[in-house]
């Protein structure tokens, strides 16, 4: 389970977002949290994520979270439109390691349904495997 709260790092608070992670995630997505209300300095979103089989679990820093500029829909059961929010979280551990977190959402009328196998790399996976993309996608098939 995945928990999130913003956190001041002038004045060490935490405030709790009242918001469901997918919330959270798309309003980050698209803007900065607002400022400390105590003192008025920048907050960061923090993510509590528990990956399972003790792989990476923690607290860490959203550093930033996208979505596609195109986002899939389609018909779904009972010709309820469906659509596919994936997201790409670039988290920051304590220790300054930074990960690359892709939860994704089935969005069914109102209701988001989280996609249980996110997968997180360390960055440098990551960027090895857009690397391979890039390389594959100039090969003709």
């Amino acid at each position: 389970m995945t928990t999130q709260c913003f956190y001041c790092y002038q004045c060490h608070k935490k405030y709790p977002t009242h918001q469901t992670l997918f919330d959270s995630l798309y309003e980050f997505s698209r803007t900065s949290p607002e400022n400390c209300p105590a003192c008025g300095c920048a907050r960061e979103l923090r993510l509590s994520v528990d990956f399972q089989l003790g792989g990476g679990d923690g607290e860490f820093k959203a550093v930033s979270a996208f979505l596609p500029d195109k986002l899939e829909s389609w018909l779904g059961e009972e010709e309820q439109e469906v659509t596919l929010y994936p997201f790409l979280v670039v988290l920051q551990s304590i220790e300054g390691k930074q990960f690359c977190w892709m939860p994704y959402w089935h969005v069914t009328g109102k209701e988001a349904r989280y996609g249980q196998h996110a997968v997180c790399l360390e960055s440098r996976q990551f960027d090895s495997l857009m690397a391979q993309f890039g390389e594959r996608m100039l090969e003709p098939v």
